[in-house]
């Protein structure tokens, strides 16, 4: 049985940390989508619990045939076209209606500072920490130009799938496509250490999530998230990626919200470093009103990221058969890093981690995965962060 986990996270603040544990378990079975215009079923792995053994935050998604969203969440009526009315509050949303999609932005400027060429793999346009300029502009890029939507700072194409450079194409009601179209809504990856801005403030009632750019009716992409300038964005600058190794490491982010397959890519180079998403809890993407945070799912050192960031199929190590989890997230003053085993996969990897604080960090606790083992306990360790940086070392 396969196991997808979101990464829901528990906001405490840096005084706590010192009393408070953060604890997971595998409780949810789940089967992959096979996208072919039905998404089959989604779920967890991941609960955190609190000290005296609660669950604090979780996970579960389940399967729907119907969603109904309210309305009052449809702005660009323009680009509407709802197939059926149930009441005067409520639409059911077809595969040819969005269920949520938001004004145009009046103060949104195309920067001409942009990218003249589309970026592949998990190199974007900005440096790290680099601030974006290139505001998104709605209704100005084709839903199927990705080459021109890849201009925006730090978004990067995913070539190796078959959606057009997206990371996922999906409606309201679980349908997926191989081409953005309208109705539906266009899930795209940043650069390493960044994440998507752009989600629906109105989800799907069953727990499903859906994130992405809105395709209008008139084929022209839309923000779903009006509160952000900016397709992508960086979270808290406390924790690297580093090699100590002689082969390139392939770490896939799932595509959350969205389809939640791991396939954003970070591609962490010999002897190298890269940024990790750390994402700021209080201002991401909320599940039922639980904070998420990021996870990465990664492959042994000598799998590329067309190879490994991927859903892949029982009895290969690759994808959401990787052997390891990476789970980050950043929430009142803390950053925390988590090493969790994949269950799916008991051979283990070819590479030890430990996470290992830079000069002038404040840390709580020790996490590393080394010959196999994890510190202090076989489901995973986890690590935080109250100040400075740290790295997550491959060696």
């Amino acid at each position: 049985m396969l196991y997808l986990p979101i990464l829901a996270s528990l906001a405490v603040s840096a005084s706590a940390v010192q009393a408070q544990k953060r604890d997971f378990t595998t409780v949810q079975p789940a089967k992959h989508h096979a996208h072919k215009n039905a998404r089959d079923a989604v779920g967890t792995v991941i609960e955190f619990y609190d000290k005296a053994g609660n669950v604090v935050a979780t996970s579960f998604v389940a399967n729907s045939d119907e969603v109904s969203v309210a309305t009052a969440a449809v702005v660009n009526a323009a680009n509407v076209e709802a197939t059926s009315t149930t009441d005067d509050s409520t639409t059911a949303v077809s595969t040819t209606a969005p269920a949520s999609t938001t004004a145009s932005s009046t103060t949104a400027t195309t920067s001409s500072s942009s990218s003249s060429s589309s970026s592949s793999g998990s190199d974007g346009s900005l440096s790290a920490f680099e601030s974006p300029s290139s505001s998104f502009v709605d209704g100005t890029i084709s839903c199927s130009d990705f080459d021109t939507l890849a201009q925006q700072d730090g978004v990067v194409s995913i070539d190796w799938l078959d959606y057009e450079g997206y990371a996922s194409i999906m409606n309201m009601n679980g349908d997926t496509s191989n081409t953005c179209e309208a109705g539906y809504y266009c899930s795209y990856a940043c650069q390493a250490g960044m994440s998507k801005t752009q989600w629906p403030s109105s989800q799907p009632s069953d727990g499903r999530s859906v994130g992405g750019l809105y395709c209008g009716t008139d084929g022209y992409l839309y923000k779903s998230n009006t509160d952000k300038e900016y397709l992508c964005e960086w979270g808290q600058e406390s924790a690297y990626f580093k090699s100590e190794i002689d082969e390139e490491i392939a770490l896939c982010r799932t595509d959350y919200p969205g389809s939640e397959n791991m396939v954003v890519p970070t591609l962490l180079s010999s002897q190298s470093t890269e940024p990790v998403s750390v994402v700021i809890e209080d201002s991401y993407y909320q599940w039922e009103g639980k904070s998420t945070s990021a996870q990465y799912y990664v492959n042994n050192a000598g799998v590329s990221i067309e190879d490994g960031c991927i859903w892949s199929t029982s009895g290969t190590t690759v994808g959401n058969w990787a052997p390891l989890v990476i789970g980050s997230g950043y929430s009142s003053g803390v950053t925390y890093l988590s090493l969790i085993p994949n269950p799916n996969n008991e051979e283990g990897t070819n590479y030890n981690v430990k996470i290992v604080a830079r000069d002038g960090a404040v840390t709580v606790g020790e996490c590393s995965y080394i010959d196999n083992v994890y510190t202090g306990d076989a489901d995973g360790c986890t690590f935080s962060v109250t100040s400075g940086i740290v790295d997550i070392v491959f060696y």
